[in-house]
C-alpha cells in the first residue's frame, strides 16, 4: 500500500469536494454493463479485467461545478478563443497557441484549471496526473498528462485541460461531478533496460487453450495470485 498525503490549502476553493479513491468513482455505464453480462451470459468491456484495473487506479478529481465553454471567435497570439460560464478560480489561465504548435492538439485551445489540494506522495514516489482511463472527455476534451515528483514537489498543480471547438458558437458541456483527472501514484524507476527474449510456445499454447476452455480464466489467475 501506497499512502497518499491530500492536504487541502485553507480558503481555496473549500466548496470543492475533496478527491476521492477511484474504485470509488465507478462509471454508471460500466455497472450497466456489468449487469447486461450477468443477465445476458454474453461478454462486453465489463468482462476485461485490464480495462476495469486501470479505472479504478489512484485517485480521481472531479469537477467542481458545472462549465460550459463556447468557442467565440480568434484573438491574436492566443488564436482561438473561448469563454466559460464559470468566472474565476478554478480557472487561472491558458497556454497561446504558440507553446504547442504542431502537437496532435494545436487546433485545441488550453485551459488551466487549478487544484486547491497539495499531492504529497512517499520519498521515491511521483503522482502520473492523467486524463481518466477510459473516459474520454466526450470525444472533444481531456486533459494533459503529467508526471508529478511528489515527494518533494510541495506545491499546488495545475490541470491543463484541452477542449477542440471548431466553430463560433460550437460549445461543450461539463457536469459538477464528472471525472477531471486521474491521479496514480508509482515508485520511480532510475533506469528501464529492455530485455528481448523468445517466447516459450509450449506455454503460450497452454495458456491459449485454457482461455478456450475458460472465458473467466484471466480473472481466475489474478484472483488466484492476489
Amino acid at each position: 500500500m501506497v499512502e497518499v498525503s491530500i492536504k487541502r490549502v485553507e480558503g481555496l476553493a473549500d466548496w470543492w469536494v475533496n478527491p476521492r479513491a477511484a474504485s470509488d468513482y465507478f462509471p454508471n455505464w460500466m455497472k450497466e454493463l456489468r449487469k447486461a453480462a450477468l443477465t445476458s451470459n454474453t461478454l462486453n468491456m465489463s468482462d476485461c479485467l485490464p480495462a476495469i484495473e486501470c479505472m479504478i487506479q489512484g485517485i480521481i478529481v472531479e469537477f467542481p461545478c458545472d462549465m460550459t465553454f463556447e468557442y467565440v471567435g480568434i484573438a491574436g497570439k492566443f488564436g482561438k478563443m473561448i469563454k466559460c460560464d464559470h468566472i474565476g478560480y478554478p480557472i487561472i489561465g491558458g497556454h497561446e497557441a504558440k507553446q504547442y504548435k504542431n502537437s496532435e492538439f494545436e487546433n485545441y485551445h488550453i485551459i488551466k484549471i487549478g487544484l486547491p489540494w497539495v499531492f504529497t506522495a512517499p520519498k521515491g514516489y511521483s503522482c502520473l496526473f492523467t486524463q481518466p482511463f477510459n473516459r474520454n472527455g466526450q470525444g472533444n476534451a481531456f486533459c494533459l498528462s503529467g508526471v508529478v515528483r511528489s515527494d518533494t514537489y510541495y506545491n499546488m498543480v495545475n490541470i491543463p485541460l484541452a477542449i477542440c471547438l471548431e466553430h463560433e458558437e460550437d460549445s461543450i458541456s461539463f457536469k459538477k461531478g464528472d471525472p477531471l483527472v486521474q491521479i496514480i501514484p508509482f515508485l520511480r524507476e532510475k533506469r528501464l533496460r529492455l530485455k528481448y527474449e523468445t517466447a516459450d510456445r509450449d506455454i503460450l499454447t497452454e495458456v491459449i487453450e485454457q482461455i478456450k476452455a475458460d472465458k473467466n480464466f484471466y480473472k481466475d489467475q489474478v484472483k488466484t495470485k492476489l
